[in-house]
């Protein structure tokens, strides 16, 4: 459990980095890159959760643009 929970925050602290890169990217190709990075992020929290439902949920679990 303890990795799960490293490994949970890692996956946060990335979609965190991510909604700020897509919210300064100018370009929409960059953006969309982003977006696929929060995305994959997302199905990385969702397969921990899965495996261990006494995960907490947090914003970043399911933020959309």
């Amino acid at each position: 459990m303890p990795d799960d929970k490293v490994k949970l925050e890692g996956q946060r602290r990335a979609i965190r980095e991510h909604i700020n890169k897509h919210a300064r990217y100018p370009n929409e190709q960059d953006k969309r890159t982003a977006l696929k990075s929060i995305q994959n992020a997302q199905r990385q929290i969702e397969s921990l959760k899965r495996r261990n439902p006494r995960l907490g949920s947090s914003r970043e679990d399911t933020w959309r643009p």
